[in-house]
């Protein structure tokens, strides 16, 4: 049976933690070892991802690279899931993703599920904005709307195009959080994504704490909004707003005006 594989990067694709919790969460209710990895030393900035020394329980002192790391998880039905996750590169894109492209086929994989959150102006309150697309092969003509997003990307978008176009079934799955809570790890989005992850995996997915730690997480976003009457009125208008949309899914358009608030926020700040 052919095996799915499932990235994340973490960094500017990875808005509060959620794409990469996916993968950290698939790692602890599956068991899983690994199978491949693709070395730092040519694409990691290592001034921007430092890498890190610890001490074993042999006590031995050991260096941890910020390598991107393939790991190949058993659920207890279905096909098996490589998992794929490490630092968004800062060198050579191209060549990362034929590295991570080539390793993929040498294990079988046939479909791969792409995920990426986005800060955005969602209130935390209600259902954050989850979209979900199949890549299209760069020679296919596009002729939905809400594929023609024009504008930056992240390393996910260029390896989803690059399996894509060898014929590996690819499908993109994005998460809108909160611009205004977007400092700490948000489990209310890594829930958005593992239940879009679920319809694509036949074993169910076993969710443990996370439907408490994304209620606590609302409940702390709550008080602060109770505490500062600006933030209350603001989530108060998106809730308005979106609530009036009747919650639509995130489209093209609406992801590309989130990338344009996005930048512009990161202006704002730097």
């Amino acid at each position: 049976m052919s095996r799915i594989a499932i990235t994340a990067f973490s960094g500017w694709n990875d808005a509060g933690e959620a794409a990469t919790g996916v993968i950290e969460h698939l790692l602890e209710v599956w068991p899983s070892r690994p199978v491949g990895a693709v070395d730092a030393e040519e694409f990691i900035d290592f001034q921007v991802n430092r890498p890190e020394i610890r001490t074993t329980e042999e006590g031995l002192r050991v260096v941890d690279w910020p390598d991107t790391k393939l790991r190949l998880v058993t659920p207890p039905r279905g096909p098996e899931i490589i998992t794929v996750s490490g630092p968004e590169p800062s060198l050579h894109w191209k060549r990362f993703c034929d590295e991570i492209l080539e390793q993929l086929q040498q294990l079988d994989v046939s479909s791969v599920i792409s995920l990426g959150a986005l800060l955005a102006d969602s209130p935390h309150s209600r259902p954050l904005p989850t979209s979900s697309q199949v890549e299209p092969v760069p020679s296919q003509k596009v002729e939905d709307e809400a594929e023609q997003y024009s504008g930056p990307v992240g390393v996910p978008t260029i390896l989803a195009r690059r399996t894509a176009s060898a014929g590996l079934r690819t499908t993109s799955i994005w998460v809108q959080v909160p611009h205004y809570v977007s400092q700490n790890s948000s489990p209310k989005a890594v829930l958005s994504l593992l239940r879009e992850v679920q319809d694509m995996v036949s074993a169910p997915i076993p969710l443990g704490e996370l439907i408490e730690d994304a209620e606590a997480w609302e409940r702390g976003v709550d008080e602060l909004a109770r505490t500062d009457e600006d933030v209350a009125e603001y989530v108060r208008r998106l809730e308005r707003a979106q609530d009036a949309a009747g919650l639509p899914e995130a489209t093209g358009d609406a992801i590309a005006k989130e990338f344009e608030q996005f930048l512009r926020r990161r202006r704002e700040t730097d």
